[in-house]
């Protein structure tokens, strides 16, 4: 029974909208912010938009991937994701334009990313490594920007805050595109790991985790989210263990999509109860 309660929270993109919202949580607790439900809720719906929309349009490879998963018609994707984008948009006009057009950001980019322009103009996600660098982007434009679009803040707290959420983005996107190599190559979605191969995609994916130790000690020196560096290196550590565990043989994908889509649960319930 809970297993197929977490198998429906997984599959229709309620579990990947609650860690987008998350993202914003987290930034919040790095510039000192409190965290409004307004905004919270923007963020969520805005993710899950984002995502069911690409569940519309990864019907073939999702078929591959995911042969769990029952295939729907489109509409049951398309009319969740237009209701959700509308609603988010109107909670992010009640905050300000500035919000508004943060969220406006990922849904542009999610439909350039999934939705071709024209029959021989390709998907972002067809064109090789674009997939990873466009997930990882959206996500830490929304949790960077969408905090600060209430209260300014240090622009280099900003730029920090963007890299870390890009960074373990960026290595979770890889994961998942290693478990999807079949599906993707079958549909010409060229990812990192069909256009290199899964040990180089490893490789890359080991060295952006190793971006963010210099990235902890260059908080430690001068003197960035001090509070929060215990919790901002667990998430780099479990970066590691999530590399080493899902680039093995055999992992079951329910498994990676509770913990490497999850991995903001932990750092954020870090933050919030143990660091606060």
């Amino acid at each position: 029974m809970l297993g197929r309660i977490m198998r429906f929270f997984v599959s229709s993109s309620m579990f990947l909208a609650l860690n987008g919202a998350l993202v914003v949580v987290f930034a919040d607790s790095l510039y000192g912010y409190p965290t409004s439900l307004a905004m919270f809720l923007a963020a969520f719906l805005a993710t899950f938009s984002v995502y069911c929309l690409n569940k519309a349009t990864d019907q073939k490879e999702d078929a591959i991937n995911k042969p769990e998963v029952k295939l729907k018609n489109s509409v049951y994707y398309v009319v969740p994701s237009v209701t959700a984008m509308v609603i988010s948009l109107a909670l992010g006009l009640t905050i300000s334009i500035l919000t508004l057009l943060v969220l406006v950001a990922p849904f542009i980019i999610g439909f350039v990313y999934s939705v071709p322009a024209a029959k021989s103009i390709p998907r972002l996600k067809e064109i090789v490594g674009v997939k990873s660098f466009v997930v990882a982007s959206s996500w830490a434009i929304t949790g960077a920007f969408l905090p600060v679009t209430m209260q300014l803040t240090n622009p280099y707290k900003i730029m920090l805050v963007f890299i870390y959420i890009f960074c373990q983005l960026f290595v979770n996107t890889t994961i998942f595109d290693v478990l999807d190599t079949r599906g993707d190559s079958v549909s010409g979605v060229k990812t990192i790991p069909v256009a290199i191969g899964k040990r180089k995609t490893q490789v890359l994916a080991l060295i952006m985790n190793s971006t963010l130790l210099i990235w902890l000690l260059y908080c430690s020196v001068y003197g960035f989210f001090i509070s929060f560096l215990p919790a901002l290196a667990f998430g780099v550590f479990y970066g590691y263990f999530i590399i080493w565990h899902f680039f093995k043989q055999g992992c079951k994908r329910l498994h990676a999509e509770l913990m490497v889509d999850g991995e903001w649960l932990p750092i954020v319930f870090l933050m919030k109860i143990i660091l606060r």
